[in-house]
C-alpha cells in the first residue's frame, strides 16, 4: 500500500448486526448473512466489493436522476436523439456508447440489434445501428466520431437488457474517440435541462397529437411503444430519434 493511502475496510460497509424480534408462525424465512460468511465468503473480508450483490448496490442511482417518470444519468453525455456517452475512466480516448431510457421507452422491447464491427470508423450523426422491435426496426447514428473497439456480446445473446439496464449492463459498443469527440454533447446541467424539454415535448405530442399521456398515474409507461399503431410509433420515432 502506497503511504498516505486510505485504508480498505476490513468488511463490507452493508454488513449489519441486528437483534430482530420476528413472529415463529408467520411464513418467513430468515437467512443471516453469518450464516453465508464462512472462511471462503466475502461479507467479512477486504474482497467484499467480488460482491455482484454489493456492486449492484453500491453503483444503483449513482448520477441517476428521474424526470417525470424517465430516468437520466446526468454524469454522461448526451446527443439529441437520445443517446449516450460514457468515457472509460483510466482509459483516456476510450468510451461506451448506449441509448437513454427516454429512447427504450419508445422504441419498445428490443429484440435484435444490427451492429457495427469492431474496426470499423462511424462518424458522428451518421446512422450506424438498428434496433429492432418485431416489426419494426429504429436508424440510430453515432453519437461522436470514433472506431469501434468492441461490441456488447449482449446485443446478440440479451438485446432486451437494453430496455431493462440501459445505462449500465445495456451498452451497445465501445470505441476509441475521435479528438474532442464530447464537447458538443450535453453534460450534467445542460443534460437535465435539455432532458426535461424533452420528455415535457414529449407529453404535449401524446396530447395534442394522439390524444393520450405517455404517463400512468405520474410513472412514464415502462413499454411506450405498445399504446401506439404503426403510424404513430413512426411518427413519434421520427420526430425523436430519427
Amino acid at each position: 500500500m502506497q503511504r498516505g493511502a486510505a485504508m480498505k475496510e476490513r468488511k463490507c460497509p452493508f454488513l449489519e448486526t441486528k437483534t430482530v424480534t420476528f413472529c415463529k408462525a408467520f411464513p418467513s424465512k430468515m437467512i443471516p448473512v453469518d450464516r453465508m460468511s464462512t472462511s471462503e465468503g466475502l461479507c467479512n473480508t477486504c474482497d467484499y466489493e467480488e460482491c455482484a450483490l454489493y456492486s449492484e448496490v453500491a453503483s444503483s442511482g449513482k448520477g441517476m436522476e428521474t424526470v417525470r417518470g424517465f430516468h437520466l444519468k446526468s454524469d454522461y453525455y448526451y446527443h439529441p436523439k437520445h443517446l449516450w456517452v460514457a468515457p472509460a475512466s483510466g482509459e483516456e480516448g476510450e468510451a461506451r456508447v448506449g441509448i437513454d431510457d427516454f429512447s427504450a421507452r419508445l422504441i419498445g422491447k428490443v429484440d435484435r440489434a444490427t451492429v457495427p464491427a469492431a474496426g470499423m470508423a462511424v462518424k458522428e450523426n451518421s446512422v450506424c445501428f438498428l434496433l429492432h422491435s418485431g416489426a419494426r426496426t429504429v436508424r440510430l447514428v453515432s453519437p461522436v466520431d470514433g472506431v469501434i473497439k468492441a461490441v456488447n456480446p449482449r446485443m446478440s445473446t440479451d438485446p432486451s437488457i437494453l430496455n431493462e439496464d440501459p445505462y449500465s449492463e445495456g451498452w451497445i459498443f465501445s470505441l476509441r474517440l475521435k479528438g474532442e469527440a464530447v464537447k458538443g454533447l450535453y453534460h450534467e446541467t445542460v443534460a437535465r435541462k435539455w432532458f426535461e424539454s424533452e420528455v415535457e415535448r414529449l407529453h404535449r405530442v401524446f396530447s395534442s397529437d394522439l390524444g393520450m399521456t405517455a404517463t400512468d398515474g405520474g410513472e412514464a409507461h415502462k413499454d411506450i411503444s405498445i399504446r401506439l399503431n404503426e403510424a404513430q410509433w413512426g411518427k413519434i420515432v421520427s420526430q425523436f430519434l430519427g
